[in-house]
């Protein structure tokens, strides 16, 4: 080997040193990680009075089949009905038009408005069962896998009829969306690591004390990698800081790239919800009364309006903006925070909404593995 390849081996071999040092240092920096590749949320328009027999239904009828398939990484149960303080008032319910700092419309023109598609989003469903999965293969094998456990269970009874006596009468309507997980920075508790559970963890649910945010960004396509690094020099850098954060998820219904795609067995399955309207879906109800054995997917309606969802937490009564601002003053003093992310930040995105959730219980164990 001659003196030149030798000196352009190991410049490759330093090279090499320090990129993975300072990966290693992003994720240390910043908290986020890979976690379960796949989240598979239903959205449940659950009777307002069954919302606490529901839960109690699902989680006797559901969940013990769930948490012990491979791949499984837990669950977490949401509501948008109030309680304890969660969630959140919407100011004015009834404007689809509402003011925010630092909105671009269409990544043109500064409106400070945002068209808030979360206050029709709203009214489809009450409740979120989010299911995490650690690849896309597992995720396929979600709903084969329930109904092959439960009639191996029940001498060979099928799992939509027994639900559709059981559970869909508590609710109005039913569907599942998929999403991809970029990263997330909720932490896998000692507790979850060994248990009797899917692949040997412990997926016992507990629950949270925090409430569940969700922002929805429209983020262009060839935008997304700025926007996340941005999102994690700007935003996540001074909200980590502020008392009772516990982390945030960032996901998105844009496919991965080819090393991702590879790792996590994604092989063109659907992100966001299918195009369809009305979904064949066994056992569903119409209104709790009549088996149409069909889900209807409003995610057909509001797949074109975001692309990235965050999912932060924070204990009521977080002044978050005032923290924010805090948090960003150490690093730039006397600057007007709102105004530095309206120009760096926001201009990535083509709109932007809010929506609050009030956790019920979670068992999401934050791992690739």
């Amino acid at each position: 080997m001659s003196k030149r390849v030798a000196t352009w081996h190991l410049l490759l071999a330093l090279l090499s040193v320090s990129v993975g040092t300072a990966a290693a240092q992003a994720v240390t920096e910043t908290g986020m990680r890979t976690g379960p590749a796949v989240w598979i949320e239903e959205y449940w328009d659950v009777k307002p009075d069954k919302v606490d027999t529901f839960f109690k239904t699902y989680k006797a009828e559901v969940y013990p089949l769930t948490r012990k398939l491979p791949g499984y990484r837990g669950y977490t149960v949401l509501t948008n009905i109030p309680k304890d303080g969660f969630p959140n008032a919407v100011e004015n319910p009834d404007a689809l038009f509402q003011p925010h700092y630092g909105i671009t419309i269409n990544r043109k023109v500064l409106t400070e408005q945002v068209i808030d598609i979360g206050l029709m989003m709203r009214k489809t469903h009450n409740v979120i069962v989010v299911h995490y999965f650690r690849n896309w293969s597992d995720a396929d094998a979600f709903r084969p896998g329930l109904d092959k456990a439960y009639a191996t269970n029940k001498g060979g009874a099928k799992l939509a009829d027994h639900l559709a006596k059981t559970l869909y009468p508590l609710a109005n309507n039913m569907w599942e969306t998929r999403f991809r997980l970029i990263e997330t920075g909720l932490e896998l508790s000692a507790q979850q690591t060994r248990g009797n559970d899917a692949d040997g963890f412990n997926l016992e649910p507990k629950p949270p004390t925090t409430g569940w945010y969700k922002e929805y960004f429209d983020v262009p396509a060839d935008k997304l990698d700025e926007w996340v690094k941005v999102y994690k020099d700007n935003t996540l850098k001074v909200m980590a800081p502020i008392k009772g954060y516990e982390g945030v998820s960032l996901v998105t219904t844009l496919p991965p790239k080819s090393a991702e795609a590879i790792r996590t067995k994604y092989t063109n399955q659907t992100l966001g919800g299918p195009a369809d309207f009305l979904v064949p879906f066994p056992g569903v109800m119409m209104n709790g009364t009549i088996r149409t054995d069909t889900s209807v997917n409003y995610s057909a309606l509001y797949k074109p309006t975001f692309t990235v969802i965050t999912y932060y937490q924070f204990p009521k009564g977080v002044k978050m903006l005032e923290e924010m601002q805090n948090n960003f003053n150490k690093d730039h003093p006397g600057e007007d925070r709102i105004k530095h992310i309206t120009k760096v930040f926001f201009s990535l995105s083509k709109n932007h909404w809010d929506m609050w959730y009030r956790p019920i219980e979670s068992s999401f164990a934050p791992t690739s593995k």
